[in-house]
């Protein structure tokens, strides 16, 4: 079994950030992009519900709809 691989991650406000990482899941390799979050009386991140697993076969298509969403916003 692949241990969590934490492979990037970006702010996105005050005490949160969204952390890309690549796992397996029931036998199957996944790319998980997740917003994790400070608690106001913690020093470490913790993960929400926000955000999507894919499997990492999918990974191309969503990588060109991102490339897509940056070429509309340049």
């Amino acid at each position: 079994m692949m241990k969590r691989i934490e492979v990037g991650a970006f702010r996105k406000a005050d005490g949160a950030e969204v952390r890309v990482s690549v796992q397996e899941y029931k036998g199957r390799r996944v790319v998980d992009l997740r917003v994790w979050y400070r608690p106001r009386q913690g020093t470490e991140y913790v993960p929400t519900r926000k955000g999507i697993t894919i499997d990492a076969d999918k990974l191309p298509e969503l990588m060109a709809a991102m490339t897509g969403a940056a070429g509309l916003l340049v």
